[in-house]
């Protein structure tokens, strides 16, 4: 039995237009280091994919690193 499709999950950015200097920013809150900027919208959301990708990843690993189970606990898979 194949598993069901997982729809991905969806974040908010925001971002401005800087006219100054012609780019456009942005940024997910919540998220430190998630800022970035491009010279369109398509590299804007392609740089904060990309940020994003590699931000959540960073946290996983540090989760996985530091998390360490109390006496007794085993550990189980969920998806979610």
């Amino acid at each position: 039995m194949t598993a069901p499709a997982r729809r991905p999950k969806r974040y908010t950015a925001y971002i401005q237009w800087n006219a100054r200097r012609g780019w456009y920013a942005g940024y997910i809150p919540g998220l430190g280091g998630s800022e970035t900027v491009g010279d369109n919208m398509d590299d804007l959301k392609a740089n904060l994919r990309e940020t994003l990708t590699r931000k959540i990843a960073e946290n996983r690993s540090r989760a996985k690193a530091q998390a360490k189970p109390r006496p007794g606990y085993h550990r189980i898979d969920i998806e979610v």
